[in-house]
């Protein structure tokens, strides 16, 4: 039978029936995109004219914006120079003082830092004497006789 099928130039009912399968699969597939497709216009499409009506909006707003703003620069009289000159001197003053106030702040910082490196060094410098007194027997090992020998020093 395929021998006469296959002179015939027929196919087996299997393979049109995988054919036909494949074929309704394709075409399926195909109508989902062709409407993905139509959506994605539709959306582009609104969002284009969102962004012409947003761009209209921008360019009125620009246009009334550019048109104060040369109304008000005409309207600047002399008087305004003064005061700015005025505020310009103040700030200058402010920003002299803010100076200083910060020069000052820097070296009180320092100050307190070579006083505490000082005080650092000597702390150190008195705990190795004191090691050493410890060592050599001058000064008690225990707290309890270093306190009696601070009091009969002082009593002294």
């Amino acid at each position: 039978m395929e021998d006469m099928n296959s002179q015939a130039g027929q196919r087996p009912k299997a393979d049109l029936v995988k054919r036909s399968q494949t074929a309704i699969y394709e075409n399926r597939k195909i109508r989902e995109l062709v409407m993905e497709n139509n959506e994605l216009k539709q959306a582009l499409a609104e969002h284009q004219e969102a962004l012409e009506y947003i761009m209209a909006k921008y360019r009125t707003q620009m246009a009334t914006f550019m048109s104060l703003s040369r109304e008000q620069n005409e309207k600047i009289p002399d008087t305004n120079e003064k005061e700015l000159q005025h505020y310009i001197e103040k700030m200058s003053d402010l920003i002299a003082v803010s100076d200083e106030a910060i020069r000052r702040d820097e070296q009180f910082d320092m100050e307190n830092e070579r006083e505490l490196a000082r005080l650092r060094y000597e702390n150190k410098y008195l705990r190795d004497c004191l090691k050493i007194g410890k060592n050599f027997g001058s000064i008690p090992a225990d707290e309890r006789d270093l306190d009696n020998y601070y009091n009969y020093e002082y009593s002294v």
